[in-house]
């Protein structure tokens, strides 16, 4: 079976539909209600940032928590952090290796037989030591997370900026 034999569900054409049908329209319709450049800014980057927290679940606590708090669309929020689940995987042993690299902690083997023989021979301490490093991964997160929302936000807020249509004054 060679590559041109093989059709692809869509093409560029419709991918690019897809994406303004799903992405770029929705936003459209945030800005006709009012919200601004520097909101949905915000919004992708507590979106963005609280979706790549290394602790499966806190994703949605801490988007609906803070959109609240700081009058942003929620849903749009937690759609951000969704659609970062991804590299949320992605980056969860590697700021879990940081955070134990950050502090003096013998570090946590993540190999699947290691894992399978600390949990058979005592599953307590080894949900202890898994919770300490997951707490770890967290810090990490915490100190690489505040210059990469930074940069998130200045970067998403020029796009924005420069593709949203400007809004009368009112």
């Amino acid at each position: 079976m060679n590559l041109s034999s093989i059709v692809l569900p869509f093409t560029f054409t419709t991918f690019k539909k897809f994406i303004r049908r799903r992405l770029y329209e929705p936003v459209l319709e945030l800005v006709k209600q009012g919200v601004t450049p520097h909101q949905l800014a915000l919004t992708i980057t507590l979106g963005a940032g609280f979706g790549m927290v290394p602790f499966l679940g806190l994703t949605t606590i801490l988007c609906t928590f803070w959109a609240l708090r700081l009058r942003l669309n929620v849903a749009f929020t937690i759609l951000i952090g969704y659609l970062m689940q991804p590299v949320q995987l992605a980056l969860y042993v590697p700021f879990v290796d940081l955070g134990q690299t950050i502090f003096p902690v013998t570090p946590i083997p993540f190999s699947l037989e290691k894992l399978s023989l600390m949990f058979q021979s005592d599953w307590l301490l080894a949900l202890q030591q898994l919770w300490f490093a997951n707490l770890l991964g967290v810090v990490a997160w915490l100190l690489c997370s505040i210059p990469l929302g930074v940069a998130i936000y200045f970067l998403s807020r020029k796009m924005l900026y420069r593709l949203l249509p400007a809004q009368p004054a009112a």
